[in-house]
């Protein structure tokens, strides 16, 4: 099926002629590696106004609607490409993993159901001799890691996160990656300042919140200050530690000097931080929506990288 015969079959549908090739984006099902998904570009100024998707499966097109300033700011939600001056969109189309979810590195994992206006089953006779990939399917197997020589760990995902992007949450972050471990080191020799260590107790409240089993989360967090201010930091450590304890996290602390920022848990993950846990700008003024809610502060440009063993890690 291509772009004028979903258009008017949705057009005919309706009984509106609502749809049209200029307000538009039209994509169906590729599939890459281990992902099914539909791949879009949508340009910038296309979402200061009411723009339409749809989206080609097998046996049927769905219709989405994306009110006019939806995504005032598309650079705060998705992944640009410059050259485009468009979002580059990545939305997945496999039923058992984040469907209709943006999963583009780079984005924010935009969840596009709630757009969803109308689903139209295809007709059969505009089936005839035309092949769309289906969205269901059986992912390949991956390759062991065993079977590759010196390679202990495979590249899961990249997050780039942008200057002043906002929506982005520790939970979001590192909730999904971090489950189910009851062992995480925590290695950021930036947490230094009063704000560096709210950061600290907003991640162990964060690790607490999403503790289902009721295990106790062993937390070591390994930083660093000059000898002058040490005193300082280790009175912050234990007034936190003391604070997390009643959500089950026993956090202890060493004051060591190294350069890598990262989050090593027992479940497998590996999390190379760029910035360690301080991403996010300086709040402004006394009142700020930021100070307790994370998705309305704005962001420092950084790169996430989450790394998979194949064994558990021992730390």
């Amino acid at each position: 099926m291509v772009k004028k015969e979903a258009i008017k079959l949705i057009n005919n549908t309706i009984e509106v002629d609502e749809l049209n090739t200029k307000n538009t984006t039209f994509a169906s099902v590729s599939v890459s590696g281990t992902r099914a998904a539909w791949w879009m570009n949508i340009k910038r100024p296309n979402f200061k106004k009411e723009w339409n998707i749809i989206l080609v499966e097998q046996d049927e097109v769905m219709w989405l609607k994306i009110p006019a300033n939806t995504f005032i700011n598309p650079d705060q939600y998705f992944r640009i490409w410059e050259s485009k001056n468009a979002a580059d969109l990545l939305i997945s189309s496999d039923p058992q993993d984040r469907y209709l979810t943006d999963i583009s590195t780079g984005g924010t994992g935009v969840d596009f159901k709630p757009f969803v206006v109308q689903k139209v089953t295809i007709p059969e006779e505009m089936k005839a001799d035309k092949k769309t990939p289906k969205s269901s399917y059986s992912k390949p197997e991956l390759i062991s890691f065993t079977s590759v020589p010196n390679l202990d760990t495979d590249l899961q995902k990249q997050r780039i996160i942008k200057q002043d992007q906002t929506n982005i949450t520790y939970k979001k972050l590192f909730e999904g990656h971090l489950k189910g471990a009851d062992i995480i080191k925590l290695q950021d020799p930036w947490i230094r300042l009063p704000y560096q260590f709210s950061n600290l107790l907003e991640f162990c409240v964060m690790l607490g919140n999403s503790n289902e089993s009721g295990k106790t989360i062993n937390l070591k967090v390994v930083s660093w200050n000059s000898k002058d201010f040490q005193s300082q930091s280790i009175e912050s450590f234990e007034e936190i530690a003391a604070v997390v304890q009643e959500m089950g996290i026993n956090l202890t602390y060493t004051l060591e000097r190294h350069h890598d920022r990262y989050i090593e848990a027992n479940n497998g993950f590996k999390i190379i931080l760029g910035r360690g846990l301080d991403i996010f700008e300086k709040r402004e003024g006394r009142f700020c929506i930021g100070d307790v809610d994370q998705r309305w502060r704005k962001c420092k440009p950084c790169e996430i990288t989450y790394l998979k063993r194949n064994l558990k890690l021992f730390i």
